[in-house]
This record gives C-alpha cells, sequence and structure tokens, in this order.
C-alpha cells in the first residue's frame, strides 16, 4: 500500500469583464443569434478586444436574414457593465469592425451532402478532446477551479446587487489547495493560498476594498473547514490598480480555455469552444468528454476519470477513446472504454439533440466556465441501470452492470 503523498494545486478564473471572456461572450451571442433563425447554422467567430474597440471576424454560413454584429456586441458589452465613460471601452462608443464572411448554405449538414438525419451529421475537423472527473467535490469537478469560479461569480453578484457597487467587471480569482493523494484518489486538506485582483471604482480604498472582499466573498465562498491560520488572501496584491488591474486592455476569444474547463487538472486539447456551432468537435467532443468522464465517476467506476477523444473531419464517431482512472478504477481502462463505445452515441449531430447544441443556450454558458452548471445536459450523468454488485478474489468491491442504451 502506497503512502499518501501531499502536494499544492492552483487553478485561476476571471470575471465576465476580462477581455478575454468579452470575447468569448461576444462569439457566443453571435452563435445564438444565429441559431435563433437557423438551427443548422455554421459558425467559426473570433472576437479581438482592445482599447476603444472590437474587432469580429471568422466565417458564418446560415439562412439568416441579417445578424447585426455591432448591436450584438453593444449589447454583450452593456450586459457585462461597460457603461462607464472612464473605462477602456464603453458599450455605446467603442469602434465595431466586422469583418465576418457570410454566406448562404447550399449544403449545411455535411461537406458531402446531406446525410439522411441530424443525428448523423460527422465532425467538421480533425482534433481532440478530453474530459475530466473527480470525485472531490458534489459537482465532481476540481475544488480549486470550483472555488476561483465562486470568487468571480460572487464578485459579479455582490457588483449587480449593488451590495459592493465600487466592484468593476474585470476580476481574477486564484485558489491554491493542498491535496492528500492515496492510490490516485484525492482528498482536499486545506486551502494554503487565495489571490484576488479586481477593477474598483477609485472611491474605495485598498485598504476597504481588501476587507471588504475578504468578509463578504471569500467569507462566504470559501470552505471554514480548509481554512488555518496559515491561509495566505493576497487581495489587490499590487495595491491600487483602479480602473484597469492588470495596466492594459487586450483580449481575444478563445484565452481562457484552461479556466473555462478544468484548471489545468486533466488536460486539453487545445482547441476553443467559444463560438462554433455544434460540428465543431473542440466543442461539442469537449461537452462529450466531460459527460462519459462524470457519468463514470458518478456511477462508482473511479473516483477520478480522464477521457480523451479524437476525431478526423467527416467521420461520424471519434476515431479513437482513451480512458484514464489513475489507478482509481474498478474496472480495467480496457472494458471502461467498450462499455462507453457501446453505450454513448458520439456522433456530433446525435450530440446536438441529446443536449440542445443547435439552440441559443451559448452566451450564458461562456460567462464562467463551461462545467459545473448541473441544468446542462452534459453535466447530467448518464443513466444506469441493473447494478449488480460483487467481490473480487482480493475482496474489493466492483460493480457488473446491464447498461441502459442511449434513447434514439
Amino acid at each position: 500500500m502506497s503512502q499518501p503523498v501531499r502536494f499544492q494545486f492552483s487553478s485561476e478564473a476571471v470575471g465576465r469583464g476580462h477581455p478575454d471572456k468579452i470575447g468569448d461572450q461576444i462569439s457566443d451571442a453571435l452563435l445564438d443569434k444565429c441559431l435563433e433563425e437557423d438551427p443548422l447554422c455554421k459558425t467559426a467567430i473570433e472576437v479581438a478586444v482592445g482599447r476603444g474597440f472590437v474587432l469580429v471576424f471568422g466565417t458564418l454560413t446560415a439562412r439568416v436574414e441579417r445578424v447585426d454584429v455591432v448591436e450584438t456586441v453593444r449589447e454583450v458589452l452593456r450586459d457585462i457593465g461597460y457603461i462607464d465613460l472612464t473605462m477602456d471601452i464603453h458599450c455605446d462608443t467603442c469602434e465595431v469592425i466586422d469583418r465576418v464572411e457570410r454566406c448562404i448554405p447550399s449544403r449545411l449538414l455535411s461537406p458531402e451532402g446531406p446525410p439522411t438525419s441530424l443525428r448523423d451529421v460527422p465532425a467538421g475537423d480533425q482534433g481532440m478532446t478530453f474530459g475530466y472527473a473527480t470525485d472531490e467535490t458534489s459537482s465532481l469537478l476540481p475544488l480549486t477551479v470550483l472555488l476561483a469560479h465562486n470568487i468571480t461569480k460572487a464578485l459579479d453578484a455582490a457588483k449587480r446587487s449593488g451590495e459592493l457597487p465600487w466592484v468593476r467587471s474585470d476580476t481574477k480569482a486564484q485558489v491554491t489547495v493542498e491535496y492528500e493523494s492515496e492510490g490516485g484518489h484525492l482528498t482536499p486538506r486545506r486551502i494554503t493560498d487565495v489571490a484576488v485582483t479586481l477593477q474598483h471604482d477609485r472611491t474605495v480604498s485598498v485598504g476597504t476594498l481588501r476587507t471588504e472582499i475578504r468578509d463578504r466573498i471569500l467569507g462566504r465562498v470559501l470552505p471554514a473547514d480548509l481554512i488555518d491560520g496559515s491561509t495566505k488572501y493576497r487581495i489587490q496584491p499590487c495595491g491600487d490598480y483602479g480602473i484597469v488591474p492588470s495596466g492594459k486592455f487586450a483580449g481575444m476569444t478563445g484565452r481562457k480555455i484552461v479556466a473555462d474547463t478544468y484548471g489545468g487538472w486533466g488536460s486539453h486539447g487545445g482547441g476553443a469552444l467559444s463560438g462554433k456551432d455544434f460540428r465543431q468537435v473542440d466543442r461539442t467532443g469537449a461537452y462529450l468528454s466531460r459527460w462519459i468522464a462524470k457519468s463514470l465517476v458518478a456511477a462508482g467506476f473511479a473516483s477520478r476519470c480522464s477521457v480523451q477523444l479524437a476525431w478526423c473531419a467527416d467521420d461520424p464517431c471519434p476515431i479513437s477513446l482513451s480512458i484514464d482512472t489513475y489507478g482509481t478504477g474498478k474496472r480495467p481502462s480496457a472494458e471502461l472504454e467498450e462499455m462507453v463505445r457501446q453505450h454513448f452515441d458520439m456522433r456530433p449531430g446525435a450530440l446536438a439533440l441529446e443536449f440542445g447544441l443547435n439552440k441559443p443556450i451559448f452566451m450564458k454558458i461562456s460567462r464562467h466556465g463551461h462545467f459545473g452548471d448541473r441544468s446542462l445536459p452534459w453535466e447530467k450523468p448518464k443513466c444506469f441501470s441493473g447494478w449488480l454488485t460483487a467481490i473480487d478474489s482480493h475482496g474489493v468491491a466492483t460493480q457488473i452492470s446491464a447498461l441502459q442504451s442511449p434513447s434514439g
């Protein structure tokens, strides 16, 4: 039996007003606008944000009369909170540069012509995606990234409610947790460091800001049983940033993919999520990978699980599947992989129907990470039925299941 090992791990999240997240939200808001009129639209929309301007580019293939890029950009900025002329960008006065290439589709479903149904729509490109799940939290997300997101969400809520009216939209949080690892299973033992940086009104002093953030935000969000006298709080560590915490204002779609997923745990295929329709496996494959990993952990097959899928353009199913349970698996990985192949419909078109990816759901998802919200279909573990519990020759409980076939 291996001895427990202790180590530290950190994850970061950013608020809705961070320039990179502005890009994500605009990309997905435009995707939603297209989906409202054409559920089969094809999009690959990128956004660059700078001081006083927003550049929107990429491709849009859809049967829509008109997508007002300029007004959509202004709506997103207004919703985020860029309504003060002293900020680096303002919803009503910034320059919006529309360089989106538009075309009317003749064949929307496949490069080789329409398949027999939406379920048969293949992957639109090659790529690899990863999913991760861990039983250290009830949402089966790593505690570090979950807490980091909870801090930025709480800051946004405090700003919008008026509890902390001097909080601005551009915020960042980083949480470091000390873990104990035994046999691959992870147990959070204590929070060692918390860092928070935020835009703020100049009407508040740094001292007041630090006290209020610690008491009203961190005191509510961080689990008390993981805090001790040596936990370090690094709130506005460089002093009075004022309205621009980083001293610069520049962002792009897809530059917060680690914060949007697992905060550095597991792996990442490298592809951005936002601005892409369901054919783009960077997005659909990432959701599927998470669904598989979460389902396996929720069902008790492992306490931690990483799933890799690889895709090829115009292929209806992943060309490879790999599962790693970090030594915590109750069944061999090869058996789990075969089980997944038999019981998950992994076609992008089928997933569009399963997850509702041909509907305008993406703007709200892009605000605070793509995983952890239990209302999302890929966050609802797949139902497994007919379980039998067996004891192997070593006295270890394992599960043998007659699994429910996928619907449809």
